[in-house]
């Protein structure tokens, strides 16, 4: 029993380290859709349909898996009336994994700058903090009141990032830096520091095209994760579009998951869209339905016309 209490104190301790100095840094919340969720991938492309857009993600990792990550996100934004080259929008996400939970709130704006008739080209920044509690009060010990346990951080850090964003009525590419610093926590002080780490810096590159095949519309995308010293991932995906109101697809992710996507625009105003994948590697042992993402689409306008003007393929 002292043998097990010992592995037990062994890894409490190496997962509080682990948390507290690299864990508030390497914490990026990765949804299905992230075509849909364009808006808290870049903050570039906050201010770049021609209405305001409202957008609610709720993301459950690994069904069955005790102490599975879940994940929330809002983004809310739209066009300046007056000045229709600048974007606004704010982002809210709240990720949850085992002990820790992240909440994060940025504040993003955009500039456009016309390339052509059809195309532009916005350059976005966003602003905003962060607040990571890790709660080890909620662990099941051997022994009642293990001090390894006994603590709640809470803790605020400051971050910031930018994005580009081309876009066409037929085409689109990405790029962004969602957050700039590492938010790493000093054991010593007890406090987060904000600083630049580019071993931690998680750049993303993304785009898609939409094809017309008789009456049906084709949109292949793709998307590269970049972290310095961690194997790049790919995201490769392809939908089709029925009706003008239903989008159907499937996507890969390298070497983890195969993901199955719809989309239903109810109409001008309101669509839904869900994801299921399934995992490739070792934890689809443990996981008893892969996972699932759901989100609620609700666009709007202050000027008394509803929805989009236009369909919007992206």
């Amino acid at each position: 029993m002292s043998y097990m209490r010992t592995i037990v104190r062994c890894i409490a301790v190496f997962l509080l380290l682990s948390v507290g100095r690299e864990g508030f840094a390497q914490d990026q919340a990765v949804f299905n859709n992230y075509i849909s969720n364009q808006g808290i991938l870049n903050p570039a492309y906050n201010g770049s349909r021609d209405v305001i857009s409202a957008l609610g993600i709720f993301r459950s990792q690994w069904t069955g898996f005790t102490g599975a990550p879940f994940t929330g996100a809002l983004n809310v934004h739209g066009q300046v009336d007056k000045m229709k080259d600048l974007g606004l929008g704010v982002v809210l996400l709240n990720d949850h994994s085992g002990f820790t939970n992240n909440l994060e709130f940025f504040a993003a704006g955009s500039y456009r700058l016309k390339i052509d008739k059809r195309t532009d080209l916005r350059l976005g920044l966003q602003m905003g903090f962060k607040n990571v509690v890790y709660n080890a009060t909620k662990a099941v010990t051997v022994d009642y009141g293990d001090n390894v346990f006994d603590g709640k951080i809470s803790k605020f850090g400051f971050n910031f990032g930018i994005g580009g964003y081309l876009i066409n009525r037929d085409y689109f590419a990405g790029i962004s830096i969602p957050r700039f610093l590492a938010n790493s926590y000093d054991t010593d002080k007890q406090e987060i520091k904000n600083k630049v780490s580019f071993k931690n810096l998680h750049i993303y590159l993304y785009g898609g095209y939409v094809f017309t095949v008789d009456d049906y519309k084709i949109k292949p995308t793709g998307l590269i994760r970049i972290v310095p010293g961690a194997p790049l991932t790919l995201d490769l995906s392809c939908s089709i579009l029925f009706v003008d109101r239903l989008w159907i697809g499937l996507s890969y992710r390298t070497v983890t998951d195969v993901v199955a996507f719809v989309e239903y625009q109810f109409n001008q105003s309101w669509a839904m869209k869900y994801s299921f994948d399934f995992p490739l590697n070792d934890i689809k042992s443990y996981t008893v339905a892969g996972s699932h993402e759901i989100a609620i689409q609700y666009d709007f306008s202050l000027t008394h016309r509803p929805g989009m003007r236009s369909i919007r393929y992206f």
